[in-house]
């Protein structure tokens, strides 16, 4: 958590030249001599990176209530400590707008509660990485994609840069390399650019995602979940509501999928990303998303016959299968979380599956002159 030593509890001309303290390096004069400089160096994803430079990341650390040396949280695996400056740095390498860096914030805030499970997720074998839902009034001055080819595509600054920034934050501070700390087998394309894009509220029939999280609509919320990379889904056929509904949790609740493989039902988040076309639909029937979320719970299930006699005996030991025979992905409705954004094009959904073993996360972003926050000491 940060620290309660603000921009505010000093004089403005002391914060402008508090001292950078992050080792400074002889960059290549050209861009893509510093493209090679940051693979050589080991700073760099595998993507071209732009100069931090001393005046690029104080104009960051400036958006911001912080200090440079503030601790905005401890990131593993290798427990490095994300300062703001540090941060920053980061940011800048991945091309991040002042107006941008407290999301960046707020999302490494939110991965680092204790529930989201963040060593177990930068460590594990699986491909999972912290997946970007960004909620409130920020979402278009910033460049966060909400519409269509909001999950790849679309190039929106916001949604590239802020995901970007996290995945280096990871990978510079927190020591997450593959082959070294990281057992991932495969990773995802999430790994190096990040995933971040936005709720499309002018177009849900339902409460956004943050305000069903409890927070007030004009808030900028930035919510974490544990994603194994982008399920794509398609329908052509199916007009009634309730019936597209169903199969859609049919469809996410897949035998092979990691929420099967835990003890219990009850861990983690499945999200289901609908276009507004479809959202308007679902809404006829289901005006309440929690009714919706219900539906889905009653049909997120596979009989226990889709698996063979070995995986049966194992689902059966844990618990898994209730006195009708099925299995179900999920315990609660609320594990369901329905989320608009997307095209007009009403073919398709994206489901985002758990990990199973984290809990989503959201935090509200605060920027430079927010008197109003609260924080805790980190040292």
């Amino acid at each position: 958590m940060l620290t309660t030593r603000t921009r505010d509890s000093c004089g403005s001309s002391e914060c402008e030249i508090e001292p950078l303290t992050s080792e400074r390096i002889d960059a290549a004069d050209d861009l893509f001599g510093l493209y090679a400089q940051s693979m050589e160096q080991g700073f760099g994803d595998g993507l071209p990176v732009l100069p931090p430079t001393e005046a690029r990341v104080r104009s960051l650390i400036a958006a911001t209530p912080w200090l440079p040396d503030d601790v905005v949280c401890m990131l593993p695996p290798r427990n490095g400590a994300a300062t703001v400056e540090r941060v920053a740095v980061n940011a800048a390498l991945a091309g991040c707008e002042p107006d941008a860096f407290p999301l960046v914030i707020a999302a490494l805030e939110a991965i680092t509660v204790p529930d989201f499970n963040l060593f177990a997720l930068t460590t594990t074998t699986s491909s999972v990485f912290p997946m970007i839902v960004v909620n409130g009034p920020s979402r278009g001055r910033l460049g966060i994609d909400c519409g269509p080819g909001c999950m790849g595509g679309a190039a929106g600054r916001g949604s590239m840069t802020i995901g970007r920034a996290v995945a280096l934050c990871l990978r510079n501070i927190g020591g997450q390399r593959v082959g070294e700390t990281s057992r991932s087998v495969f990773g995802q394309p999430a790994r190096a650019t990040g995933l971040c894009f936005g709720e499309l509220e002018e177009d849900s029939p339902w409460p956004s995602l943050a305000q069903r999280r409890g927070f007030p609509v004009d808030d900028e919320v930035v919510t974490v979940h544990g994603g194994k990379g982008t399920f794509p889904i398609a329908d052509l056929n199916t007009d009634d509501p309730g019936e597209l509904l169903a199969l859609i949790a049919k469809t996410i609740a897949y035998p092979m999928g990691n929420k099967f493989l835990e003890p219990t039902a009850a861990n983690g988040q499945i999200v289901v990303a609908i276009n507004p076309v479809w959202a308007q639909r679902l809404a006829s029937a289901f005006p309440d998303v929690t009714s919706a979320q219900e539906h889905m719970l009653e049909h997120g299930w596979q009989p226990i016959e889709a698996w063979p006699a070995r995986n049966r005996a194992i689902l059966e030991e844990k618990g898994r299968v209730d006195g009708q025979g099925r299995v179900h992905v999920n315990e609660r409705p609320d594990q369901f979380e329905l989320v608009v954004c997307g095209g007009h094009g009403g073919l398709h959904a994206v489901c985002l599956p758990s990990w199973g073993e984290s809990d989503m996360q959201s935090v509200a972003a605060v920027r430079a002159g927010d008197v109003s926050v609260q924080v805790t000491p980190a040292r």
